[in-house]
């Protein structure tokens, strides 16, 4: 097995919970499973679970950490929700291409977003606050000229609650958020408009 692909692999053993306890009953099993060689997974059963255990739980880290930082007031918002919810999610997904974080953080906001749009007990305005973090960080690809997405919630008085750490709290208020670029590689405009007449917001 080549490099890249012995990496791909473990990654997944590492990720994924329920592979690697079965794994830890049946290493060899699993290892040859896998596509490793009896001689790699001979070696890899040698890894004593806890060792594999901890370096799971360090990545699982990382990828948290490095998620919280794109989507930071989703997390704020939703705090231990959003924690438990990327834990299952990271069971069962691996990032791919060269930017991987970004694309971890997009897909989990596709997997927050379906779960608060099932689950009850949660504020309203959560979905508004997701939705707007994911639109940012599809703005941010210097390959986008046009994001555009709608809200139910004043999303900048939103927006702006939240990172200053007060009442959250805002009335419904639908208004569309417009990320632009007059060129590609260009600079960011963004504007937000209210409804119903769709005025600027200064």
């Amino acid at each position: 097995m080549g490099l890249a692909d012995m990496q791909r692999v473990l990654a997944r053993l590492y990720t994924n919970a329920p592979l690697r306890e079965r794994f830890h009953a049946d290493p060899l099993a699993v290892a040859r499973e896998l596509g490793f060689s009896d001689e790699e997974a001979r070696r890899l059963a040698e890894v004593p679970p806890a060792r594999l255990d901890s370096f799971a739980r360090s990545l699982h880290s990382k990828r948290l950490g490095q998620v919280a930082k794109l989507l930071p007031l989703s997390r704020r918002a939703l705090g231990q929700t959003f924690d438990e919810a990327f834990r299952r999610f990271a069971d069962s997904y691996v990032p791919k291409g060269t930017k991987k974080h970004l694309g971890d953080a997009l897909a989990f906001a596709e997997h927050l977003e379906k779960m608060l749009r099932a689950k009850r007990g949660q504020p309203r305005w959560a979905l508004d606050l997701l939705r707007y973090e994911k639109a940012r960080i599809k703005a941010a690809d210097p390959r986008r000229r046009l994001v555009v997405c709608l809200f139910r919630h004043d999303i900048g008085r939103l927006v702006r609650s939240l990172a200053r750490k007060e009442d959250a709290s805002v009335s419904p208020r639908r208004c569309v958020a417009v990320w632009a670029r007059l060129r590609r590689a260009a600079a960011v405009r963004y504007a937000v408009f209210m409804a119903p007449a769709l005025r600027r917001r200064k």
